[in-house]
């Protein structure tokens, strides 16, 4: 095979992995089965949050020349720390790690071995994780070259059984939106943070086989064409496996038997052991890698006073204690964590898109500002916290009994940010100047 080719399906291969994790498969048989005939419409809000943004993370990080450090330069030198180690530890460490361990038992091992207590299964779960993870310079062609083709293979199997074979025909539910809800609830995959989170692994691993300029940026682009392309086809599969059930299953069914029910009619016993395979490599593939930029930026944020397999150990640690608690508990606590740093990841991804088309930093400040604290202002409400005056606002903006309250006062912010940027400071800095005339070459 040309090595080329060979790099990019690795590259492609490894993305698609990471980014399918626990939340991967488990939300889009969920998703399809509340919207029911009308799982269209979900699969395209899904896809937008679950695809179409985390590919765009990766080019955002490509455009500014592989670090999320340079991505938020033209908000605040402080931003990049402060936000980072939210999502590091508030989503990263906190909820995504812990929940693919804990996924890996409930739909996993306990299927098959009902005995095995959750805290083998999790132990097992990050020493497995801690022995890819710990050679950060080899993970994603460990990745690529492993795990990720048995895990497309068993995919392929079950999604093309559920479409050529389905278990049932999608009947009306009472889903009113399902567009917004897939959209939202595609938040708790976590896909663009981890988009956010690998981008740079990904970038150094292509530069690692040989490419720069424009033949890493074509590697990396035919990468996220790969990427995308598999997901499109296993969520739509999923999802529509979950539609094909919505007249099956009470309202109100956990996630995780839901989609081992489904699972079971689709493909009888064998079909237990499929999901169980495909749940331990998922899982497995998406920790690795988050695992791996977690303690590298830890690493670095500490001035490398523990070196990086250290911080491997610690964050595998933290993953045992809370995976413990079990999947329905991590996504309980998760959505409000999501709800207030998510919309400020999807505006970031967004402007480091179309960085050459932004006309200055206030451009970036004035959105990120708006955005946050909207989502600030809905996760505290969502707590039980209100603010009359605040909250009484944001209802009534253009969207917001969608779930989208936050993207008007994300433009407004970028408008005003721009025109204040440009007409009282911040001509003279030299940072932005230097950041602006390298995007323009």
């Amino acid at each position: 095979m040309n090595k080329s080719i060979q790099h990019s399906l690795i590259v492609g291969f490894a993305l698609f992995a990471i980014f399918f994790g626990a939340g991967n498969l488990i939300f889009p048989p969920s998703i399809g089965n509340v919207s029911g005939s009308e799982w269209v419409p979900a699969l395209i809000g899904f896809s937008i949050t679950g695809i179409a943004l985390p590919l765009l993370a990766i080019i955002a990080i490509l455009n500014v020349g592989g670090k999320f450090e340079d991505l938020t330069r033209p908000i605040s030198p402080w931003f990049y720390k402060v936000f980072n180690l939210l999502l590091m530890v508030g989503i990263g460490m906190l909820v995504t790690i812990p929940r693919m361990s804990a996924t890996t038992h409930e739909l996993g091992v306990h299927q098959l071995f009902p005995k095995v207590p959750s805290l083998v299964t999790i132990i097992i779960f990050f020493a497995i994780s801690f022995y890819f993870a710990m050679d950060k310079s080899n993970v994603i062609d460990k990745i690529g070259k492993i795990l990720t083709p048995l895990l497309v293979i068993i995919l392929l199997f079950i999604v093309g059984k559920g479409i050529f074979d389905p278990i049932g025909i999608p009947v009306v539910t009472e889903m009113k939106n399902p567009f917004s809800n897939a959209f939202i609830s595609a938040y708790q995959t976590g896909d663009v943070i981890t988009g956010i989170f690998c981008a740079p692994i990904f970038i150094a691993a292509i530069a690692a086989f040989g490419y720069k300029g424009k033949q890493a940026r074509s590697m990396a682009l035919t990468g996220t064409i790969i990427a995308g392309i598999g997901l499109l086809v296993v969520y739509g599969g999923l999802l529509f496996i979950g539609a094909s059930g919505s007249g099956l299953f009470p309202v109100g069914i956990e996630d995780t038997t839901l989609v081992s029910r489904l699972i079971e009619i689709s493909l009888g016993d064998f079909g237990s052991i499929a999901l169980a395979v495909a749940i331990a490599l998922a899982c497995l593939t998406s920790a690795i890698g988050v695992i791996a930029v977690i303690a590298d930026f830890l690493n670095d944020l500490t001035n490398n006073k523990l070196n990086y397999r250290i911080w491997v150990a610690v964050v595998c640690i933290v993953g045992i204690v809370i995976g413990s608690a079990g999947v329905g508990a991590i996504v309980t606590y998760a959505m409000p964590i999501f709800t207030a740093l998510y919309p400020v990841a999807i505006v970031l991804v967004i402007l480091g898109t179309f960085r050459r088309f932004i006309p200055n930093p206030g451009s970036y400040q004035g959105a990120i500002l708006f955005t946050f604290i909207v989502s600030l202002i809905e996760t505290v409400g969502s707590l039980g916290l209100s603010f009359p005056v605040l909250t009484g606002i944001i209802a009534k903006l253009p969207l917001s009994g969608n779930g989208f309250s936050w993207l008007i006062p994300a433009f407004f912010g970028f408008i005003v940010g721009s025109i204040l940027y440009k007409f009282i400071g911040g001509q003279g800095n030299d940072t932005s100047k230097a950041i602006y005339s390298e995007e323009a070459k």
